[in-house]
């Protein structure tokens, strides 16, 4: 790992400390009872995390997760990951735009929750505030996806670039279908983590701001932008897809828990689980 790498995680722990911080602020004035949780001005990132995790995996009936796998298997044997690699490899313009995204894509996640929260304190905004703490989970639970994947797939990179992680390979027979298992790499590899990041992240805003088309519009907009420039510098095409797909489900999942607590929807599982950086347990409603 890279100083700047480790740098890199450094300041996510840092951030996630901050808002932990403020969320367990807010439980340290509550009664630690789920039944009293849920009527908060303001839910913390742990709200109905267990919960959440489970239906990210289970979203769309796992179909997201499916598609990743069986679309990834495709997309090697009919050649479009080799292809597309070809692609960016010869083009002149295309390999210098992964780098700033790549960059950015690995900020954004972690300063936007931050931006938002306080944000939010400041015009009294409560959306803007339950934004925050939800994009903050989503990242807890899409991190907590994606890396492990990555450490058992081992999926070799496609050799677009020279630096510290990646070597620019010329003229070798197609490698695309290149497996290292259980190489324990959870920064490179299958499925893109800056796409999954990004998808998450926009789909938890969308869900969150459904009334709003024009945000709807950016949030996917940015993401894809940032699963396209993952292509150009460190990641298959199918790495890419398998991100937005895996992304997308985890970011619906986590949207529409925060949503209902904004709107006060009454939660339709009969059984979920809570946790809280004090407590954890089952919630049964009869």
């Amino acid at each position: 790992m890279t100083g700047g790498s480790i740098k890199k995680y450094i300041l996510f722990f840092v951030c996630l400390c901050l808002l932990c911080t403020h969320g367990f602020a807010e439980i340290s004035e509550l009664d630690q009872t789920p039944a009293a949780n849920e009527n908060t001005s303001s839910p913390h990132i742990f709200h109905n995390i267990g919960w959440n995790a489970v239906n990210s995996v289970t979203y769309n009936y796992g179909l997201n997760f499916v598609g990743a796998g069986v679309g990834t298997w495709g997309m090697i044997k009919t050649g479009l990951d080799w292809n597309w690699r070809n692609t960016v490899f010869e083009s002149s313009w295309m390999p210098h735009i992964g780098g700033p995204v790549m960059a950015v894509g690995g900020l954004v996640p972690i300063m936007t929750p931050l931006v938002l929260y306080f944000t939010g304190r400041g015009l009294e905004d409560k959306r803007l505030k339950v934004t925050a703490a939800a994009l903050t989970q989503t990242l807890m639970v899409t991190m907590a996806v994606q890396s492990p994947m990555k450490m058992i797939t081992g999926r070799r990179d496609p050799g677009l670039v020279d630096n510290s992680f990646y070597r620019r390979v010329y003229g070798e027979d197609d490698f695309s279908g290149v497996f290292n298992w259980f190489n324990m790499d959870f920064i490179n590899g299958w499925p893109s983590g800056h796409t999954a990041n990004a998808f998450s992240a926009a789909a938890t805003i969308a869900e969150i701001y459904h009334d709003n088309i024009w945000v709807k519009i950016g949030v996917y907009t940015y993401a894809t932008f940032i699963g396209f420039g993952t292509t150009t510098v460190a990641h298959w095409a199918s790495e890419a897809v398998a991100g937005a797909l895996i992304g997308y489900a985890i970011g619906k999942t986590v949207g529409r828990s925060y949503r209902q607590f904004l709107e006060k929807d009454k939660v339709e599982n009969n059984i979920s689980f809570y946790a809280t950086p004090f407590s954890a347990g089952i919630n049964i409603r009869l």
